[in-house]
């Protein structure tokens, strides 16, 4: 569980930090931002993004707040609220970065898909040709 201190910034010197934040990863390149981020994200808020990022790109597919929460191992609460703010418009900046990014968005999607499933082949005829294949 993420611990945020009681004692707040002053509204404007929070705004300068977070614009400089910003600049500092808008020039980030692919492999210094993952080293960037391993080393400012604790364990619990590297989980905390990356699930509502993957709940933001569910519900981009139309899936339930109910499937997302099953899926993802949300709260029905944090689910239905992620999905509230998806509705309202709160993550229209990320739907349409990612969807203008096609083949990330559907890279992104794939891996989604294959931890939602466990390794699990895909659904329907022939599910299993591919595990079939790799053991024989």
């Amino acid at each position: 569980m993420t611990n945020v201190s009681k004692q707040k910034l002053p509204r404007k010197e929070f705004s300068r930090l977070y614009a400089q934040l910003n600049a500092v990863i808008a020039r980030l390149d692919k492999s210094s931002s993952a080293k960037f981020f391993n080393e400012l994200l604790g364990e619990e808020e590297k989980i905390m993004l990356t699930k509502r990022l993957a709940a933001v790109v569910m519900f981009i597919e139309d899936n339930s707040p109910y499937r997302v929460a099953q899926l993802l191992k949300l709260s029905p609460s944090t689910a239905e609220s992620i999905h509230h703010d998806f509705e309202n418009g709160r993550y229209q900046a990320i739907v349409d970065f990612i969807t203008k990014r096609r083949e990330e968005y559907e890279k992104f999607w794939r891996m989604l898909e294959i931890v939602l499933r466990a390794g699990m082949p895909p659904r329907g005829r022939g599910r299993w040709k591919s595990v079939l294949k790799r053991i024989g």
